[in-house]
């Protein structure tokens, strides 16, 4: 007997292995004769016990094309098709399928811009209808499909929305007569939703589906019997129809009870998983939704959802921190026209119970692509409690009380934010209250202590009536107002006043700017009794949208501070900026530090080009600096250390003015600055002089540094300098140059030089204990130097010449020195070997 089933085997196996070339070509040649798409099979084999008790032929590597072009999109490739047929088939020759498997691969659905779809394109048929054709071997009289590792996607290409299903495993059997079929379906698929290549919210969702099917084939219509729909650990139920040949018209509805928030928590994104697991939930949770309508061709069904919990909770079982007594109802629709446009989402009766404080609240949303917002909300709560209810980590300690009321009623377009709802329509009202609120945080090593804010808004306007806050050692308060914040919820060009008021008893800049590691030490200053008012005018969106800095006019009023190791009184401090999108004007800015004080406007054009990565053009500023009194100890003492020469330590200047001009240029990078300055005036106090006429002009490049014609008049004396040094990398086989001139030159005068008295004794001067030009290093140098007239303690010279050159070597050559003197004249060469600057010598030779 298990000889002659052996036998009978391996005769069905013959039979169908000796017919398998032909079912495989008969398919390929139909598909390929009948219908536009094209089919491709690599190769096939016999394989009895993949789809047992059938006999299956295994196609490998099947492709199927929208079309027969070679440009044509691939729309389906599996690595495995079986098909299986029984035996009674395969020994009378009918080769009826009865179950097909598909193993590793994907099906891409492309609906296109014109509404088509790819599989409908491909399986179009190309033969005339009254073609016929000879009997066909090969049938399908399916009763099961099977698919295993199946990638199942549909994408939209006129709204770029990807739906994908990764089948892992599902299972579908057939029960059929010639009016009616009846299908079963388990299936286990990972969900994802993609919007415009971007994921959404609903990804890497695990969904499990339980149902029957009826598929009526006279009226080409699906009936879905009460069925199970797992999400992650929610279970829906469903039922409905669709109506095949009424543009695929959807009548689907479904609905769920669960004693927790597993309904809701079913959509939360993957990423908050671990944060969801900290919190233990329950209470009556309802959802119940309905898909009604068609669905292809241009068309989209109409989506209702209502729900809703009542007696809910929610514990943090780390924290033992818990909500009572949640309650909400709410409900979504895609509207009238269904599309974001017509698309509301109501949320009604939100109210919760905190251990400390209450929270309540309506929400409606109208219009998903310029959403209208009309909100209701009152809240009052612990800080403390919400930092251990939430698992704030990076608070170590938390305590303050919030209260929140608003009352909002507005339109933001997503697309065009400057569009606004009419005013009539318009509500705003909000009030914020902090008060004594303390956080101290891992991340920043300094206590945050003592806030309170005080805050409304009712209409446009935005009030801050308090806002007080301590940082480690220092404080600070604000109050101010906004006339317009609507406005820049908008984004819009309204014209937008702001006034913030700033003052505080300390800042203490070592500490704010220090972090908790040693090696980064902060600025050592200390401010105190500073305030300020800050000012604006502008819009939002030349704050928003602005590619550089925010555009518009910008005041400072009467800043004052007293520094600690600039041991000076800022105080009268003004500022007028206005800033557009190339230029930046500082029509005024004024202050005074002690008793000194400044006058300074200018403009500077082209700053754009300072925020470009690879910047091409020049950048010119125009200023001016103006003063009554100067007084340089004010200026620059600091901690302790006065950097003046001692001769003008304690001058004065009065009556300063100072215009200048600078060019930047720009290939990429910044290649050279060009300075000009065309006045320079001002009287001095100690040293009782005038300084005047002086101009000059100032390069800087990668190469060189140049001055050129640097002059001016400073009391008896005047002056005109040139200079040129060239830099370690420059590639110039030019010496650096220094030109002086002057017409008269007074030492005495300019250093204040007060003679001795006559008869005293003059000290000794230690020339060993002092400077030693021979010790730092030498470049090499042509100097040029001519003084008609020089007074130097009592030392009257005339017709002063010096021409010569330096060396790196620390050799001096003097190839002319001439002056006059008591009546007589002195002219010598020679030079100056310092290459042992505790050596030096002089080789002169004497005209």
């Amino acid at each position: 007997m298990l000889l002659i089933i052996v036998i009978a085997s391996a005769v069905i196996v013959t039979l169908a292995y000796s017919h398998q070339d032909t079912v495989v070509k008969e398919i390929v040649n139909k598909v390929n004769h009948d219908f536009k798409g094209r089919i491709e099979i690599y190769d096939s084999h016999i394989s009895p016990f993949q789809n047992f008790p059938y006999i299956s032929i295994d196609l490998e590597d099947v492709k199927i094309f929208e079309s027969k072009e070679d440009s044509a999109e691939m729309l389906l490739h599996i690595e495995d098709i079986y098909l299986g047929f029984d035996i009674l088939s395969i020994i009378n020759g009918s080769y009826e399928a009865k179950k097909i498997k598909l193993s590793e691969g994907y099906l891409k659905l492309v609906q296109h811009i014109d509404g088509s779809f790819n599989i409908l394109n491909a399986i179009t048929n190309e033969a005339d209808e009254d073609e016929t054709t000879d009997s066909e071997s090969t049938h399908l009289d399916l009763q099961a499909i099977e698919l295993e590792n199946i990638d199942l996607l549909k994408l939209n290409e006129e709204n770029n929305i990807l739906i994908e299903a990764f089948i892992e495993k599902a299972n579908s059997s057939f029960m059929s007569t010639e009016e009616l079929m009846e299908i079963k379906l388990e299936s286990n698929f990972l969900f994802n939703l993609i919007l415009d290549n971007d994921t959404s919210f609903l990804h890497h969702k695990h969904v499990s589906i339980s149902t029957r099917l009826k598929f009526d084939a006279q009226e080409n219509k699906l009936a879905i019997t009460p069925s199970e729909l797992l999400i992650e650990k929610a279970l829906f139920m469903m039922e409905g129809s669709i109506d095949v040949d009424d543009d695929m018209n959807l009548d689907l509805h479904f609905n769920g009870n669960k004693p927790n928030f597993d309904l809701f928590l079913a959509f939360a994104p993957e990423e908050i998983n671990p944060v969801l697991d900290r919190y233990d939930n329950g209470g009556k949770i309802y959802f119940d939704a309905t898909v009604k309508g068609k669905s292809i061709n241009n068309y989209s069904p109409q989506i209702q959802v209502d729900f809703g919990c009542s007696e809910a909770f929610i514990n943090n079982t780390s924290s033992n921190k818990t909500v009572n007594d949640l309650y909400f109802k709410g409900r979504f629709t895609n509207g009238e026209k269904r599309d974001p446009s017509t698309m509301e989402l109501v949320i009604e009766d939100f109210s919760a119970k905190p251990e400390t404080g209450v929270f309540s609240g309506n929400i409606e949303i109208k219009n998903f692509e310029s959403p209208e917002f009309d909100i209701q909300l009152i809240s009052e709560f612990d800080l403390g409690f919400l930092a251990q209810f939430l698992n704030i980590n990076n608070l170590e300690e938390s305590s303050g009380f919030v209260s929140l009321e608003m009352n909002f009623h507005d339109i933001i377009d997503l697309t065009q934010p400057e569009k606004s709802i009419e005013r009539l329509n318009e509500s705003y009202f909000t009030k914020l209250k902090v008060q004594d609120l303390n956080i101290q945080s891992s991340v920043y090593p300094l206590p945050i202590k003592n806030v309170n804010i005080r805050a409304q808004m009712d209409g446009h306007r935005a009030l801050i009536d308090q806002l007080d806050f301590e940082i480690g050692k220092s404080d600070i308060s604000i109050n101010g107002s906004l006339s317009d914040l609507p406005a820049i919820i908008h984004h819009t060009n309204i014209p937008v006043d702001a006034v913030l008021n700033i003052s505080s008893n300390t800042l203490d800049i070592e500490e704010l700017s220090s972090t908790s590691s040693d090696s980064a030490a902060g600025f050592k200053e200390k401010i105190k009794d500073l305030s300020m008012r800050f000012t604006f005018k502008s819009s939002a969106k030349a704050f928003t949208e602005s590619p550089n800095l925010p555009l518009g006019e910008f005041f400072i009023e009467k800043l004052h501070a007293q520094l600690t190791n600039y041991p000076h009184e800022l105080h009268d401090f003004n500022a007028d900026v206005f800033i557009d999108t190339a230029n930046f004007r500082v029509i005024d800015f004024t202050g005074m530090i002690d008793e000194s004080d400044f006058h300074f406007n200018g403009k500077l054009e082209n700053y754009d080009l300072w925020f470009e990565e690879t910047p091409i053009g020049d950048t010119k500023i125009d200023f001016n600096l103006n003063s009554e009194l100067i007084q340089l100890e004010d200026l620059f003492t600091y901690g302790g250390e006065n950097y003046v020469p001692e001769d003008y330590r304690h001058e004065e200047f009065s009556e300063l003015q100072l215009h200048g001009l600078v060019d930047m240029k720009f290939n990429e990078k910044l290649i050279s600055t060009q300075v000009d300055i065309d006045r320079l005036a001002s009287n001095m106090k100690v040293h009782p002089m005038r300084f005047e006429d002086f101009k000059g002009s100032f390069f800087m490049d990668s190469n060189v540094f140049k001055v050129t014609d640097a002059s001016g008049k400073i009391g008896n004396s005047d002056f005109r300098l040139s200079f040129t040094h060239y830099n370690n990398d420059s590639i110039s086989d030019i010496p650096n140059s220094l030109s002086f001139s002057s017409t008269q030159l007074d030492f005495d005068q300019l250093f204040a030089y007060n003679p001795p008295p006559e008869g005293e004794e003059i000290q000794e001067v230690d020339h060993e204990a002092g400077f030693n030009i021979f010790e730092v290093p030498f470049t090499d140098m042509n100097f040029d130097l001519n003084i008609d007239d020089l007074n130097y303690h009592r030392i009257h010279l005339r017709d002063f010449a010096l021409n010569g050159r330096m060396q790196s070597d620390h050799y001096i050559y003097l190839d002319t020195l001439s002056l006059k003197s008591a009546g007589g004249s002195i002219g010598l060469n020679g030079y100056f070997n310092g290459s042992n600057p505790k050596l030096f010598t002089l080789a002169p030779t004497w005209n």
